[in-house]
């Protein structure tokens, strides 16, 4: 008996296993084994490829864990390195969200071993009044089987999200509560973004409409005439490339000292570059909470009033880069290849990295960590 639930288990896992990434590699072993154990018990001969594969499964499960505790050790290693010995406080909402997401995890491994439970009870009260007939007299088909493949699926997903709360437990006591800097677009995870405003190539509304000489706001309606006013009163106007006031011309006719003493001004820079991050600011810097490898993503934060602190409302974790593959990445737009006038280094004053101005565009801002020699004006 159960033959039946067993095979339909491993074609249910070989069609939607991949829905469950990572955990599947866990999950297979259990799913192999459960059609593996019924084909012992009832003498079929496809048991020992069964077995065979239930076998493979669990070398290629053990070698993930192998890999996994190595990532740890990585983890703790880079964090006891790039300690800076200094502490700071979790503000309310990420602290908040941090319980939040423990609760969910507890919850759902809960959750899913009650409803096991159930589905076993109901599978063996079933079974039992099955057992001695045939399938002829089962009118051809087994009720037992279809619940006991529901039990398993839910026992298997109980197992799992039970181990998963186990070793997010491990890797964040081995690790950490630990406050990571990350630089956006970089790192382990994806989806960090500047805690600044995107406000590249643009100037407030006001200041467009209070500069003798600016055409931005003309030039905007000639391009877009049946924009509203009032959403550019809120989000501001695009600098005209060819303002007398804030045209490219300007942004090239300053000295390198003047550019650096300015280059926090937004419409500096081109729509689709990046903006200078101050390295001194606390506010500027992109933050992971609690990050301990692919077990636990860490949640995104920035510097708020001096804490460490999330938006409101439940948390998520950052979602994990893939390397080699950008199916779900962004990948910033780059920089032109010709037209390059110079480049001036921003870390004299405070910025981590540096302007390239164009002939014929607004400047790029690219950080330190992009190779790139900087030129020191």
């Amino acid at each position: 008996m159960l033959g039946l639930s067993g095979i339909l288990m491993a074609v249910l896992f070989s069609i939607g296993g991949w829905s469950f990434g990572r955990l599947s590699v866990g999950m297979a072993p259990l799913v192999l084994a459960y059609a593996a154990i019924p084909h012992t018990l009832d003498g079929y001969a496809s048991a020992p490829i069964w077995w065979a594969g239930t076998i493979a499964a669990t070398l290629w499960f053990l070698f993930q864990v192998v890999f996994s505790v190595r990532q740890l050790r990585a983890v703790r290693t880079l964090a006891k390195r790039s300690s800076t010995g200094l502490t700071a406080e979790v503000g309310p909402a990420a602290s908040a969200a941090l319980r939040s997401i423990a609760r969910e995890s507890i919850f759902w491994a809960t959750g899913l071993s009650i409803a096991a439970t159930i589905a076993g009870i109901a599978t063996f009260g079933v079974l039992s009044t099955e057992l001695g007939h045939t399938y002829e007299e089962l009118e051809g088909g087994s009720f037992s089987d279809y619940l006991a493949t529901a039990a398993a699926i839910l026992s298997i997903l109980a197992i799992i999200q039970w181990v998963r709360c186990g070793w997010r437990a491990i890797a964040r006591t081995v690790v950490g509560n630990l406050l990571w800097q990350v630089s956006p677009g970089l790192g382990p995870v994806e989806g960090l973004l500047s805690p600044k405003e995107h406000d590249a190539g643009m100037l407030p509304f006001a200041h467009a409409q209070a500069t003798p000489g600016c055409t931005c706001i003309e030039e905007f309606f000639r391009s877009d005439p049946s924009e509203d006013e009032e959403f550019l009163e809120g989000d501001g106007v695009l600098a005209a490339a060819y303002c007398p006031a804030h045209g490219i011309d300007q942004v090239n006719s300053l000295t390198p000292e003047q550019f650096r003493s300015k280059a926090i001004t937004t419409w500096f820079w081109d729509e689709n570059s990046a903006e200078p991050i101050s390295e001194n600011l606390e506010a500027d810097r992109c933050l992971l909470i609690g990050f301990a490898g692919h077990s636990f993503t860490g949640l995104p934060a920035q510097f708020k009033n001096g804490q460490a602190e999330t938006n409101p409302g439940p948390g998520e974790l950052a979602d994990e880069r893939v390397p080699g593959t950008g199916a779900w990445s962004w990948e910033p737009p780059k920089p032109p290849l010709g037209g390059i006038l110079d480049r001036i280094d921003l870390r004299p004053v405070g910025l981590g990295g540096q302007a390239i101005r164009y002939s014929h565009g607004r400047a790029w801002f690219e950080t330190g960590n992009q190779n790139h020699e900087l030129d020191r004006r």
